[in-house]
């Protein structure tokens, strides 16, 4: 959510009077309210997935067991710093899977006040291991995009005809764009919620600035050094499933979850339990819970989810998002790799030290260069939407025999041989 021009005002004139701005910026709400302006429908859709999840809630026994989400990384890059390496992106998915699974190191001691409303949310994920066509897969993809930086109230970043790249089969994978945002942007992520589904399929996913992604590699440079612990995308997978900001979007709002405390407004930085006992909602001596995931304080600060939220996203899970229960993304793909000859190219040198050129010899559209192990395994992926060749960097491979797959928009394939 974008500070109020007050707020920015104040932050110039008496910056060490205000909260660490660095931490405020999840503008899934914001997007939220934007769509209902343009339109109202999303209100009743809203509400229509806000009465099956009451229901859900009332019939507890019947909640799904432990699931596992796909996940597919689209890292859209301008220049080198903005294309993350694929430790921090692992680094990610491992911070997910300790927050969802109660494994977080940093969890609330058993003696704390708030310790009986922990929850082990029985969410787990994988990077997909197939795409949406059964090939093999990375569960990464990476796109050169002349797009310096995204701005962060678009969604620009979504679709290749925009500088960006269209999602997967949103029924079936969690899509994450990791993207450059303007320098001068306070933003941090933002999410689809699971009511928009139907309406708008090619939104659906979660929009990361790099700076905030995982816990490596470029995750808290530039001034986030607050966000370099994942739990940007803990927060953000959490409204993807439907949960909202823990103080309800409102002073004294309601997140519409019965075991979290009500919030006077959002939390930032790391305050000091208990914070602001006995508040004008109507907390008790216990205050707020403001190490809850769905608030606004430090990644160091976050630290859990509770049975209600864990309830409301199984809700989702079962509800619009049902599809992901039967999704093959995490298994293993057997598809062999077809290799055909309707795309010419050169490929050299051959043999390689660090990087291939694959060149075309005419300007190509909507092209991606595969590079795959003789077993079928995907090393990686550029995707290119014009241009007469495409360069790979081969140099974190190791050496062997590999091939190179080249694909068309149209769904032509040609596949060559190369040795690293």
């Amino acid at each position: 959510m974008k500070p109020s021009l007050c707020l920015l005002l104040i932050a110039m004139i008496f910056p060490m009077l205000t909260p660490t701005l660095s931490a405020q910026k999840c503008r899934s709400h914001a997007n939220w309210e934007e769509k209902v302006e343009q339109d109202p429908q999303a209100l009743l859709r809203r509400e229509q997935l806000q009465n099956f999840t009451e229901i859900y809630q009332d019939n507890s026994s019947s909640r799904a067991l432990k699931v596992t989400i796909p996940v597919v990384v689209h890292v859209l890059y301008n220049n080198s710093t903005q294309n993350i390496s694929t430790a921090q992106i692992n680094s990610q998915i491992d911070r997910l899977n300790e927050d969802f699974r109660l494994m977080n190191a940093d969890s609330l001691s058993s003696s704390h006040a708030f310790w009986p409303y922990v929850a082990d949310a029985e969410i787990e994920f994988c990077l997909a291991q197939q795409d949406p066509d059964g090939f093999a897969t990375t569960g990464i993809t990476r796109t050169q995009t002349s797009v310096p930086y995204f701005d962060d109230y678009s969604e620009d970043m979504k679709s290749s005809a925009t500088g960006g790249v269209d999602n997967w089969d949103p029924t079936s994978y969690l899509n994450m764009w990791v993207v450059g945002f303007h320098n001068d942007s306070l933003t941090l992520g933002f999410a689809a919620f699971p009511s928009e589904l139907s309406s708008d399929p090619e939104l659906d996913g979660i929009v990361f600035r790099h700076e905030v992604f995982g816990t490596v590699g470029t995750a808290g440079s530039n001034g986030f050094g607050v966000n370099d612990n994942g739990r940007t995308a803990t927060h953000e997978v959490g409204h993807w499933l439907n949960l909202f900001h823990i103080w309800g979007d409102d002073i004294c709002g309601d997140d519409l979850v019965n075991d979290t405390p009500e919030h006077e407004e959002e939390n930032y930085d790391c305050p000091s339990f208990p914070n602001r006992p006995n508040n004008s909602c109507g907390s008790d001596q216990n205050g707020e819970m403001y190490m809850n995931y769905m608030d606004y304080v430090d990644d160091d600060c976050m630290k859990m989810f509770t049975g209600g939220q864990k309830l409301r996203m199984h809700a989702a899970i079962d509800g619009a998002r049902s599809a992901l229960k039967t999704s093959a993304g995490c298994e293993s793909s057997s598809v062999g790799i077809r290799a055909t000859e309707s795309i010419p190219f050169n490929l050299y040198p051959n043999p390689a030290d660090d990087m291939v050129m694959v060149d075309f010899g005419a300007s190509q559209q909507n092209i991606s260069a595969s590079v795959y192990s003789l077993s079928g395994t995907l090393q990686m992926r550029i995707n290119q939407k014009t241009g007469s060749s495409i360069q790979l960097p081969v140099n974190a491979l190791t050496s062997g025999c590999y091939l190179v797959e080249i694909a068309s928009d149209q769904g032509v394939k040609t596949v060559k041989l190369f040795v690293r």
